[in-house]
């Protein structure tokens, strides 16, 4: 019996000598790390366009197999970018089958989501006034993405309503969900659009 109640203390003290010593910074105190992530401040992974001129359109072809790259005005493209507005390759943007519509969901990661989810709309004449920090846009666009953020007149800045989007390819044939994240570069300049996709 006596063997028995040593067992509990025998195995404390192994235990004990085995624990590593707490490491201690130069001060003396306990060294800790403590990793904070919440949900406002997730960085979410995707692709980043240089989409700062007022002129020029980046084009961007999401079925390539690097689409970070943009690509020359061809008929290849699937999405383009002139600071905040975003045309795709249909309509009176582009001569080829794409087109897009917004999604009933805005979770981004709904495993229903398919190339029958929304009605796909081709690109039209767009225009809009005070958002942005032109005071007024009229350009050949998508209609579902047209207004794909928030602006704060008084900050001036244009934030992701993290709306879920579907988008057509180029060819007809090709299906992306679609997100937009940002529209800033990590130096806080504007004209920077971030996105995230992926094909169905």
């Amino acid at each position: 019996m006596k063997f028995l109640k040593l067992i509990p203390i025998v195995l404390f003290g192994l235990f004990a000598i085995n624990c590593p010593k707490e490491k201690t910074t130069d001060d003396g105190s306990a060294a800790a790390l403590l990793l904070l992530v919440s949900d406002s401040t997730k960085v979410i992974p995707g692709i980043t366009i240089n989409a700062t001129s007022s002129s020029e359109w980046a084009h961007v072809n999401l079925k390539s197999a690097d689409p970070s790259v943009t690509v020359t005005n061809s008929d290849a493209w699937d999405v383009r970018f002139k600071r905040f507005v975003i045309a795709t390759n249909s309509g009176t943007s582009g001569s080829k089958n794409g087109g897009s519509c917004e999604l009933a969901t805005s979770d981004y990661d709904d495993t229903t989501i398919s190339s029958s989810s929304c009605t796909i709309v081709v690109d039209s004449l767009q225009s809009q006034t005070g958002d942005g920090g032109f005071g007024s846009a009229n350009e050949n666009a998508s209609p579902s993405m047209f207004l794909w953020y928030s602006y704060d007149g008084t900050t001036h800045i244009l934030s992701s309503k993290k709306k879920v989007y579907l988008i057509r390819g180029s060819d007809g044939t090709s299906y992306f969900k679609f997100q937009m994240l940002d529209y800033y570069s990590l130096a806080g300049t504007s004209g920077y659009p971030k996105f995230r996709f992926q094909k169905l």
